[in-house]
């Protein structure tokens, strides 16, 4: 099992086969690996402009193709969060090839 925690109580757990997207610590979303296209790992910093709530944060999200991961990791930990993005790659390609 590997897992990968971003900001506001957000997860994503590689578990075998699986794709969890979790929140609070519950699984929000369950995928298949096979399910899922190559995932990416894009800048989308949350900016506080003209009086939003919330921080101006430097962060990444984690996609994979149109799934709703609604994932992201701090700009700082981006390294981390492309080791996840390539392990559920390599689960995903493992997992398709024939038996």
């Amino acid at each position: 099992m590997l897992k990968l925690e971003g900001t506001d109580d957000r997860a994503l757990v590689l578990d075998g086969n699986q794709l969890q997207v979790l929140r609070w610590g519950g699984v929000q979303n369950q995928y298949p690996v096979t399910e899922l296209v190559a995932g990416t790992v894009v800048r989308d910093d949350k900016g506080k402009t003209l009086g939003m709530f919330g921080k101006a944060e430097e962060r990444v999200h984690v996609r994979f193709g149109a799934i709703a991961t609604a994932i992201w990791v701090p700009l700082e930990r981006q390294a981390e969060a492309e080791a996840f993005v390539a392990e559920v790659d390599a689960a995903a390609a493992a997992a398709r090839q024939p038996a």
